[in-house]
């Protein structure tokens, strides 16, 4: 077994992932024995789902050990990512293919979107990028030794800001003693993290609703999945909670966010069918301005 294969366990916890990464030490063909980055501890690992092996230093390595991560070089390095790409390809590769390769990965479609125009308009110029015909379109391979790095270290994109509720003056409140006022334990307002932790935690249907009148930033963090698991779980245990499921589902929180995330998807579709016109567009473009392109053999 290669010492630049590394084994990555993925999992998903009530909407959360988490991924852990390690060197494959041995293979008997049921279990790898891996010694994680995180302990240095080894441990037997069967063969199944969730567990992925790549190339240390890979593409697929870094998308699966860390999403965020891949996210964060893109928007920053989207190039340098998409040479990867080309390098680790077996075959040229069509623009939809790279960008179908990078969904593959886990490249969100708007991450695409946003920063893959940058890669793509300097892409059939740059060094050691050959382009070849492939069927009725032009496809790209790199043929260069020194791919450019990738960043090691990345800031994520930042979170559009949500939209202000509507303030309403509220309604006066009787007062109380300074005595009766007690300092909470946590945060009133937790991370997004942290309120993902807390809904998978919950045991009833009251912590259930106080954590879903946090501010909309941070409840809208949560997809309809994970509040849906934490209500089911609650109902399991309370057959009142259960004969109140339908009703919160259809109105309640989890409708709203069912609702905002059908819009989301979508806007999303909307986004991808204009992505796809794009594409076709550039290709038509770049067969016109290259005329010898189409009489361009592989190798060539």
């Amino acid at each position: 077994m290669s010492a630049d294969q590394g084994l990555v366990r993925v999992s998903d916890s009530f909407g959360v992932r988490r991924a852990r990464a390690g060197s494959i030490l041995a293979d008997d063909g049921t279990n790898y024995q891996v010694k994680w980055d995180d302990t240095d501890e080894e441990e037997l690992v069967p063969r199944g789902a969730g567990v992925h092996v790549a190339t240390r230093g890979s593409l697929r390595f870094l998308a699966l050990s860390d999403s965020r991560l891949f996210h964060a070089v893109f928007a920053q390095e989207p190039l340098a990512v998409v040479l990867h790409l080309l390098a680790e390809s077996s075959v040229p590769l069509k623009v939809r293919e790279i960008r179908e390769r990078l969904a593959e990965l886990g490249l969100r479609n708007e991450t695409w979107a946003r920063h893959g125009p940058r890669a793509l308009a300097v892409l059939p110029k740059w060094p050691n990028v050959v382009r070849r015909q492939k069927g009725d379109t032009l496809a790209y391979t790199w043929v260069g030794d020194d791919l450019p790095e990738l960043p090691s270290e990345a800031e994520p994109e930042p979170e559009p800001a949500p939209t202000p509720a509507p303030v309403s003056k509220p309604a006066p409140s009787p007062a109380k003693p300074i005595a009766a006022a007690a300092t909470p334990a946590e945060p009133a307002v937790p991370s997004a993290e942290r309120l993902r932790r807390q809904m998978s935690g919950a045991r009833s249907l009251g912590e259930v609703a106080r954590l879903l009148t946090l501010p909309r930033e941070f409840v809208a963090e949560l997809s309809p999945e994970v509040v849906a698991s934490a209500l089911r779980r609650v109902a399991a245990e309370d057959r009142l909670v259960a004969g109140l499921l339908d009703a919160l589902t259809a109105s309640g929180p989890i409708g709203a966010l069912t609702e905002e995330l059908a819009t989301a998807r979508a806007a999303n579709a909307a986004l991808q069918s204009r992505v796809d016109e794009l594409e076709e567009w550039w290709t038509a473009l770049e067969q016109s301005t290259d005329p010898g392109a189409a009489i361009r053999q592989p190798g060539s």
